[in-house]
């Protein structure tokens, strides 16, 4: 029979899974066990504590007040007991165990996953469970090792390490610029359809400079979307004019389907962090943290380096 200890630390283990993927059932494939069996865990966990941890519909599950509060006091201590066996396995000279590794969508996609077999070629005794999501996740309550972040940082307990920082740019279709004409001066902007991704915090304005020149425009647009690639897509399609970074469009710039719009005006550049939940992280982290140190900046200049006038047999931009 389990003791209380048992109950404790395997209904932990299964609500932390559930509060990461909000499902019974992706719970369950997370720690090989049937929903039923994540259920049974969850339900022992809630009697043990007399309290309710989880709101559970037939379409969703979510956290109550009392899971979320239980969950940001235990996850820790989860940690050190994940820290004590780190530090037995770092006795040894290569680093071994699973990595949980929270990515942004089309970053991740174009300029982190194509260096991930590299990594774990080099390290055969590592695993990564890789999360490709654009939305907020707190690693310090959700169980990831480690998150890639671009983006300005908000103030939080976790440790950042810069990794590089990308070029913001604006672009459009050869065809939009073609039908509704190149803007030449940022305030043009009010006057053209801007795609607006709704995760860019303060993107509702577009601060460009040229020199002492600095105007912070309000634009508004027919699409917003919280998935850069959709609005590369309609970019790419002649919708409107995109505010994005140049790593996401550099296939698309150098085939000549996207333009650089206002090149004589800066935005501010995004910076990229790796986001650790604590200060010593164990030597696996520490290895996959070197290793995107080392290839997200080749990355981000192999992707600032193409060449933009590809296209010579497309008709020239109206002057």
């Amino acid at each position: 029979m389990p003791s209380h200890h048992d109950t404790l630390v395997a209904g932990l283990l299964a609500l932390v899974e559930v509060a990461r993927y909000g499902s019974l059932r992706a719970a369950g494939e997370q720690l090989n066990l049937t929903s039923g069996a994540v259920s049974r865990r969850l339900d022992a966990l809630e009697s043990r504590l007399g309290t309710k941890l989880l709101h559970r519909t037939t379409r969703e599950v979510s956290l109550t007040l009392a899971g979320r509060t239980y969950l940001e006091r235990a996850v820790p201590a989860l940690r050190l007991l994940d820290k004590a066996a780190d530090t037995l396995q770092d006795i040894s000279d290569r680093p071994r165990g699973l990595i949980r590794l929270s990515l942004p969508v089309n970053f991740g996609r174009i300029h982190i996953a194509p260096f991930l077999p590299e990594f774990l070629d080099r390290h055969p005794d590592i695993e990564v469970d890789a999360d490709f999501d654009d939305r907020f996740v707190d690693i310090a309550s959700s169980g990831h090792d480690l998150a890639v972040r671009v983006g300005v940082l908000e103030n939080s307990r976790l440790v950042a390490h810069p990794l590089a920082a990308d070029q913001r740019m604006l672009v459009a279709s050869r065809a939009y610029l073609q039908r509704h004409g190149i803007p030449r001066h940022p305030l043009d902007l009010l006057h053209h359809n801007c795609l607006h991704y709704t995760r860019f915090q303060g993107i509702q304005r577009w601060p460009l400079r040229r020199g002492d020149e600095v105007h912070n425009v309000p634009v508004s647009g027919s699409y917003r979307a919280n998935y850069g690639h959709a609005l590369v897509i309609a970019a790419e399609a002649g919708i409107g004019i995109l505010h994005t970074s140049r790593s996401i469009v550099g296939a698309s710039l150098e085939a000549g389907r996207l333009l650089p719009v206002l090149e004589d005006w800066s935005l501010p550049d995004i910076s990229i962090h790796a986001l650790l939940p604590g200060r010593d992280p164990p030597m696996r982290v520490r290895a996959l943290l070197d290793h995107l140190k080392d290839s997200i900046p080749t990355a981000l200049a192999t992707a600032g380096a193409t060449g933009l006038d590809t296209d010579t047999t497309s008709p020239p931009l109206l002057d």
